[in-house]
């Protein structure tokens, strides 16, 4: 799936799978987040990534745990990535985030790698995807309701969203 795609904005990234050996490169790309986006990202204050956390985020098979990532050509920096990991106690869901680094908010990317991230949920079969966000966090609420998630549930501060997921017909149901 390695493609080049150009943004509304007229930019280019290249979009790929996530691998284990991006680990080193997707920590770096967290902590240059500002510390407002990592706070909305992970829904607390994130100083420090913590090697357990980073090992998990990298920790991916492409079925049950996907990642894609959207890096920029010129700097060969990670900018980007869309996640799913199945929901271990209900089989075919998903929980899904996305990160997008500060400098490349607002020209589209989240909202092309949350179609990527639905559509190999999908051909993966599973038949419904969720998202948690601050509610706070406006960007992330309209982009996942531009996607068609609506709300499931609110715990004080956090919004949790669903879509369920129209499976191609030679999926075999999770």
């Amino acid at each position: 799936m390695n493609a080049h795609v150009q943004l509304r904005d007229g930019s280019v990234v290249a979009l790929r799978p996530l691998e284990r050996a991006d680990r080193a490169q997707l920590g770096e790309a967290i902590m240059r987040l500002s510390e407002r986006s990592r706070y909305l990202r992970f829904a607390s204050p994130m100083p420090v990534l913590r090697s357990a956390d980073l090992d998990r985020l990298a920790d991916v098979d492409h079925v049950d745990r996907e990642a894609l990532l959207a890096v920029d050509p010129a700097t060969r920096w990670g900018v980007a990535v869309a996640r799913y990991a199945q929901m271990p106690e209900e089989p075919g869901v998903a929980d899904m985030a996305i990160t997008v680094a500060d400098a490349w908010q607002g020209r589209g990317l989240g909202s092309l790698l949350l179609a990527r991230i639905v559509l190999r949920a999908r051909e993966n079969g599973y038949r419904e995807l969720r998202a948690t966000t601050l509610a706070e966090n406006r960007r992330a609420r309209a982009l996942v309701r531009a996607a068609g998630f609506a709300v499931r549930g609110r715990d004080g501060p956090v919004i949790e969203y669903q879509r369920a997921l129209a499976l191609p017909s030679h999926s075999q149901l999770r």
